[in-house]
Formats: C-alpha cells, structure tokens, sequence
C-alpha cells in the first residue's frame, strides 16, 4: 500500500541496506532486513528517491506494504522486520487518477463520513470478519491469510471485551508518494480492550469520491499492558516505542 505516505505523515537518521529486486509479475520490491521503527520515516524517504531513480521519466505508484513488528524488551525500541513496499512505474499522461485542487478542503460531512468507515473497519477487524478485506485498496494485495494475521496481531493482547475507536489527525491533498493522487485522511487508534496499553502507527484512507473511501494503508501496532507493567515502561518511554 503507500506505506510511504503514513511515514512521513506520521513524522531519524541513517540508511539501512535496501535491496530493490525486479518482480515477475510486473514492477518491483524494496525490502528491508530489520531497523527500529524510529528510522522508519528516513528509510521510506529512502525508498522514495531509488523508486524515483528506476522510474526515470516514468512516475511512482507505491502498490503492497507490509512488515512484522515486535518490541526489544532488552532495549524498549520498537523493531520493524521484513519490510517490503512494492512500487511500478506509470506514465501520468495515460493515468486515470487525477489530483485534487491543492486547496480542496474536507467538509465536517466528509469527515464525519470517514470516520464513520474507519469504525466499521475497525469493528470488522476486531472480530475478524473478511468483509474488512474489500475496504481495503485492491493494490494491498490482502489475502485471506493476511486478514486473519492482521486481526491476531490487532486482538493477541486483549484480555476483556472493549472495542477500538478512530481519531481523527488530519488531511491531506496529493500526498507525496501516495498510490493514487487525491484526498486523504489519517487516523489513529484508541483501543480501550483490557490488556491494552496503547498504540502506535495508524489507518490512511483515500477518499475516492463523495461518499466512498477506501484503506490506503493499515499501519497499527498494539502495545502490551503486560509488557508495560513488565518492563515498567513510563509515558516517554512509550512514545519513544512509537517514534516514527
């Protein structure tokens, strides 16, 4: 998905080795071993320029973003592994997605509309309905298999009933690197389960057109209140966790 996008939305030095690698079945992959999610926004940057670079005159449509997270207990640094984005190129005089104006403004109607799908998203995750799927950009590539991986991991730390709830953080027109030109908007998650600290990340959503959204990218973590009191973790150190 654009992964690129909620990076640098959510806004850390350093370049970690990236292997870019044709793909069979069209465009190409930058993958990423292992960094601290700290560097997360600097490597996307990263990914950005070399994507740039391949495509030459041709322009960048970020496609599938995916990772594995987990939390070094030895240090308190929130791990990103296996990350890889996958992007094409695209000639934009043949493109059918057109921008938005630059000073498009969402009305409380659009907002409150957004809202109102990332909640039902979020509920469907929650109890791992597959309906969730086709709320998702097609370009995610999300299986089944992935579904159920992605609502474990949104669930392995509940230890009570309680439900999960957007907030929203802004918008956003013709973001750099987004899959598609157009209106976006950024949200993150309260999740107020018992056995749940907290979160980290976020949910992208394209606003299509008047009405219709869709997931452009899925980037939430969820922080353990086990780990918390194990780890005696304080409120900086949380943040910390959540650096991006």
């Amino acid at each position: 998905m654009a992964g690129l996008v909620l990076a640098l939305l959510l806004a850390a030095a350093g370049e970690p080795a990236i292997r870019v690698e044709k793909l069979a079945t069209g465009g190409f992959s930058a993958d990423v071993a292992s960094i601290e999610a700290a560097r997360l926004t600097a490597t996307m940057e990263e990914v950005q320029r070399i994507a740039a670079q391949r495509c030459g005159k041709m322009k960048v449509r970020f496609g599938r973003y995916n990772f594995d997270s987990r939390v070094d207990t030895a240090r308190n640094v929130m791990m990103i592994e296996n990350l890889r984005q996958k992007f094409f190129c695209y000639d934009p005089a043949t493109d059918p997605y057109k921008p938005v104006p630059a000073d498009w403004k969402a009305s409380d109607a659009d907002t409150a509309a957004a809202t109102s799908f990332v909640t039902r998203f979020l509920d469907r995750l929650d109890r791992g309905d597959q309906a969730g799927i086709a709320m998702m950009d097609p370009l995610a590539e999300i299986t089944p298999k992935d579904w159920a991986n992605l609502h474990a991991g949104a669930t392995q730390f509940q230890t009570g009933d309680g439900s999960m709830t957007p907030q929203f953080v802004a918008w956003s027109n013709n973001p750099d690197g987004a899959a598609y030109p157009g209106a976006y908007v950024l949200f993150s998650v309260i999740d107020d389960h018992p056995g749940i600290a907290g979160t980290c990340g976020g949910i992208l959503v394209q606003r299509v057109r008047e009405g219709e959204y869709r997931i452009a990218q899925y980037d939430v973590q969820f922080i353990s209140q086990a780990l918390v009191n194990q780890q005696g973790l304080t409120g900086q150190q949380l943040d910390r966790l959540c650096q991006r």
